[in-house]
């Protein structure tokens, strides 16, 4: 798979950058625990026992506890006053708002991309193309692909704090595939891939009007398929 630039590593992490240091007790369990939250092996609503966290992960509790806190302040877990926490559960209402923040951002990016890609930017969005084209019929992997694909037109804007802003609205998508499984062959889907294909031709042809809608439209197709499978998991 084509190397990341390391403003896509650090995007990962709010909270520390992992590409310059060791991680700390608390890192690995915010990783690990916001992973099991991403992948809904702790699904929405589920309750989250400090000392239950504490041997899963083979640390103390102290380590869970800053990482809970953490979490908290990220808004993936909820604190339930005299109970303890919970994974934050995912109402329609977050959809909307996922995909209304990323068609306030991403059509611009794209735009802004066509207009100052270098050559070599462009080679990374055609490898990336490729990496998703590669993953098959994998969820996870497809949904690596795509969130990269997806942040390098961040990285080509040079803001860091889109790419921040970007990276947990991705987070959210990819829970979103795992919670609901009419969805996730979405990711995995032609219509995915050429949507990606299709934006990558509008950039390389400096067609910045163009990139702009096609990114539009591509997150509109997406944000149907995303609302229509919760509405259905819901009936």
């Amino acid at each position: 798979m084509t190397e990341r630039p390391r403003e896509i590593i650090k995007a990962v992490h709010p909270h520390a950058s992992l590409a310059t240091r060791p991680l700390s007790l608390t890192d690995q369990v915010y990783e690990q625990l916001k992973e099991d939250i991403l992948e809904v092996r702790c699904g929405p609503g589920d309750a989250l026992i400090e000392a239950e966290l504490a041997q899963r992960y083979g640390v103390s509790k102290t380590p869970v506890r800053e990482a809970l806190r953490l979490l908290v302040q990220d808004e993936w877990v909820a604190v339930i006053p005299r109970k303890g926490y919970l994974v934050r559960p995912v109402h329609l209402d977050d959809i909307r708002e996922i995909f209304e923040i990323r068609h306030m951002i991403e059509p611009d990016l794209a735009a802004r991309a066509a207009a100052q890609a270098s050559e070599a930017a462009l080679e990374r969005l055609v490898a990336l193309c490729s990496d998703q084209a590669d993953a098959g019929v994998g969820v996870g992997p497809s949904l690596q692909a795509a969130r990269h694909f997806h942040l390098e037109l961040a990285v080509l804007a040079g803001n860091r704090r889109v790419m921040t802003v970007l990276g947990r609205q991705l987070d959210e998508v990819r829970r979103l595939h795992h919670l609901m499984p009419r969805v996730e062959p979405h990711i995995t889907s032609r219509i995915e891939l050429s949507a990606h294909r299709d934006i990558v031709e509008a950039v390389h042809r400096r067609d910045a009007d163009g990139a702009r809608a096609l990114m539009a439209d591509h997150l509109s197709e997406v944000a149907t398929a995303m609302v229509e499978a919760f509405v259905d998991v819901r009936r």
